[in-house]
This record gives structure tokens, sequence and C-alpha cells, in this order.
């Protein structure tokens, strides 16, 4: 059967236009189809406009410390326009890279409109009938704004339109601890705001190693936030010119007073308008897309990639599945996801960065061999640049190899790749001490973790033959 197209993608974020670029740039005939902004959740209202805003809130931190290392400056408040308008600045900087025009000039026929899925190679897009060898649903994920009483009568924010506020927060209250929450808390903290987070899990960072969320809570609740953690929301009250979040924790009410309200209560798949059901495209409980190890759904010409069916929702993931569909429908290789070296990183200051296995995670499959957590108060740079509060964690299986690392810092995120690396070539964890790294770089850390698994690995008789050596 002769079809208009090779590749019919639906989204255009970041997995869309990854594969949309990838496939075009093989020769494919693809068709991207967007409802919406160009660039998706990223570019728009998550990845780009949330690292800028935490430069600019990062920054008023410094100058609040700058007197501890003797440079006179004074914090007078912040121009929340002006500050917007450089995170919107940033957004139209990167704009052309994911734009419809590059993406046509990439010979992609860019639709704008609904996408339809009305059988294994046919889409309705507007009025426009579409067939193709393949489908790629790739239309990411959206903040839940759950059912809590008030709550849909009281004006709130989440991640899409907390980017808009010209104003500072004076009583900003987070609903959700999580990644988003903790990151733009911190960074309003920064900037002045008063700033609560609610959350119902006992503790931070629950994903993470499990030394990390008591040190971060430590870190942000000396900056000034404040957190009301194992708390359930029970409603969203309004009293006269005051709102209030009433919460409960051990069977007590408590009203917490804001003027502005974000939400950050996790994330849906966006299916709406797709026709999955009637496609017979199948989805999990929480309404993502289920997919096998190719990324395929159990239509075998309809892939999807990207948050839509997770299980990771990180824009370096998009990114990653979608060259998996691509190895699979273009080139046939039988390629299938690996998440043995995932990273991820909380963008908070300092960073926490991890891939790989947790310890406990390694525990419960039975991989855990050793662990080795060293303090950066060891390491010479940190004392420079005053980041001596954080750790790395490396986990290793039996034979010493590095199974996953977790790094609390802030450079953490620029130093995970190694880890990355080490898992990935199934690196043993004493292979660092062989390595030169420049001096003085936060990075030596590994050195000095690999340097004390080889002392903690002598046994008591190979000590007695090294001094016999001597």
């Amino acid at each position: 059967m002769k079809y208009e197209y090779h590749i019919a993608i639906i989204g255009a974020g970041s997995a869309g236009l990854s594969t949309a670029a990838g496939a075009a740039g093989l020769g494919a005939k693809v068709v991207l189809i967007e409802r919406e902004k160009m660039g998706g959740e990223c570019l728009n209202s998550g990845c780009v406009p949330s690292k800028s805003f935490l430069r600019c809130a990062h920054q008023a931190a410094e100058i609040k410390h700058s007197a501890k290392y003797g440079i006179r400056a004074s914090f007078e408040g912040v121009d929340m326009k002006a500050l917007m308008d450089r995170v919107q600045g940033v957004i139209r900087e990167i704009e052309p890279h994911d734009s419809a025009q590059r993406f046509k000039s990439l010979g992609v026929n860019v639709i704008s409109g609904q996408a339809q899925i009305t059988g294994p190679n046919s889409i309705k897009a507007g009025e426009r009938e579409i067939s193709a060898k393949y489908i790629v649903i790739a239309t990411g994920s959206e903040a839940i704004v759950p059912p809590i009483k008030g709550l849909l009568d009281t004006k709130h924010y989440t991640n899409r339109d907390i980017f808009s506020l010209e104003y500072l927060p004076k009583k900003l209250v987070i609903l959700g601890g999580g990644p988003i929450g903790l990151e733009l808390g911190q960074g309003f903290c920064h900037l002045g705001s008063k700033v609560a987070v609610i959350d119902m899990a006992p503790k931070l960072f629950t994903k993470d190693d499990h030394e990390v969320g008591p040190l971060m809570e430590k870190i942000m609740r000396s900056e000034g936030m404040e957190f009301y953690l194992g708390a359930k929301i029970v409603e969203i009250i309004k009293d006269g010119e005051s709102t209030f979040v009433r919460i409960n924790k051990d069977g007590k009410d408590t009203d917490l007073e804001f003027d502005t309200l974000l939400v950050a209560l996790g994330r849906a798949a966006v299916t709406d308008g797709l026709g999955l059901a009637a496609a017979g495209v199948a989805t999990d409980k929480r309404g993502y897309i289920i997919t096998n190890e190719r990324q395929q759904t159990n239509i075998s010409s309809i892939y999807a990639c990207g948050d839509i069916c997770g299980p990771y929702q990180f824009t370096h993931m998009a990114g990653y599945q979608a060259g998996i569909i691509l190895r699979n429908i273009i080139f046939k290789f039988p390629a299938k996801v690996d998440y043995s070296a995932v990273p991820w990183v909380t963008y908070a200051m300092p960073e926490v960065a991890h891939v790989g296995y947790t310890e406990d995670a390694a525990r419960e499959k039975g991989l855990l061999g050793d662990i080795r957590l060293e303090s950066f108060d060891e390491i010479d740079r940190a004392k420079t640049e005053d980041d001596t509060a954080g750790f790395i964690k490396i986990v290793m299986d039996k034979k010493k190899r590095i199974i996953g690392t977790t790094i609390v810092g802030k450079k953490a995120g620029e130093m995970i790749g190694l880890s990355a690396i080490a898992i990935k070539k199934k690196i043993k964890a004493t292979y660092f001490m062989n390595m030169i790294f420049p001096y003085p770089t936060e990075s030596e850390i590994y050195a000095l973790a690999s340097r004390n698994i080889a002392k903690q690995s002598l046994k008591p008789w190979m000590k007695k033959i090294i001094k016999m050596l001597i």
C-alpha cells in the first residue's frame, strides 16, 4: 500500500521534534501535527523558562550573601516584569530552533491543528485526512489540577502560567514538594517571597537516596522556606480579603494564608482528542500510553515517545526514545530501551543529580555490593566555592562496578555524566583513582571516592604484604 507519508508525528514538543528532525534528516517523508505552540512544554513552560527564572533567583541569593565574600552589595528588591522579560527573552532566543519555519526547511510538513487517530495508518487533522506507514504519538504531559474543594474557584498557577507573573508574591503556597515545587519554591524564596510547601509524603526527594531529603530540607529551611510534610490538603478557603489552604497533619487542621498559589501535584498524559480508545491504542490506569521496549504500542504501526508514555518525564529521555523509534522504523534495527543509566537533576541550590540505582533499589534487586559516600568538605575546590554541604554517593554491585550515583552540589548536574558513562561501560569504582582530574575541580571527588573504595577493599593479608614491600 502506498502512503502519503512515511511517518506522521503528533505533537511538536521535545519528543516529536527529535523524531521529526531525525527522520527528515534520514530522507523520510514526514508530517508533524501540533495544536498549540511549537517546542511544547519544555520550551514554553518547562525547562527553558524555569531554568532562566532560577538563574535570576539564585543571583539574588548570591547578592544577599555577598558580604561573606568581602563584597559590599545590597539587595533592594525585584523588578518582576524585567525578570520575566528576561525569561521570555531566552524562550524567544531558542524559539527559532523549534519553529515551524525551521522544520519546513528540513523538509517536514508542519500542520497546525488537532490530530485524531482514525486507524493504524490514518490521522484526521482538522478537515484533512492523512495516511502514513507509521504514526508516532508525542503529545506530552500537563500539570494535574486535582478536585480539591475550592481550588477551581480560586486563582491558582501551574508551571504553564507561573512565568507570566508580574508581581513578586508576598506569601506563596505551593501544593506539591516534587522537583517543580522545590525548584520554583526556592527560587521565589531567594527573591524574597515567604514560601510554604505542602506535600503528603513524609519527606522530600523520595525517589533519591535517603541522605538527600534531610540535607536539602535543612538547607531550604535555613533559607526561610516552610514545609508541611505528611499533610493532607483539605480545601481552599476564602475569608473576606484573605485566602487560605486548610491542611490536616496528624489529625490537626492548620490554615495557611497566601496571596499566590502554585499547584505542582504531578503530571497527567495529554490524550484528549486523540481518539485512542476508538483507535484501539492501549493506555494504563493513569492514561499513559503503554509501549514495549521498542517504543511500540499494542498497534504495530503506532509508536509513542516522551512524557505521553514515560516512564521518565525528562527532555533528554524524549530525545533518547525518539532515537530508539528511528532505529526501529527506518533502519529496522531491533533497538530496545535501556534505562540502566538514566540521569536526572533537580535544579535547586545545591543541585541534586542521580543516575542508575539508589542504594535501596539495588538492595531490593539483589544487586547491592557496597556503597561509598564522600563529602565535598574534603575537596579543595568545594571549599573555595563554599560548596561543602553536599556529597557523592556511589552504589556498587558485588564486582565493585558502579551501578548508581547520587551527587548533591552546586555543579552536580554537570558532574553526573561521568557516572552515566561508568554504568553503561560497566566500569569498576576504583577506575577513577587512575584518572588525572584537573586541580582544583569538584570532579576530584570521584578520585577521592575511588581511592577510598580501593583502600576499603584491601584484605588484612594484602596490607601485610604491602607493609613488607615498603
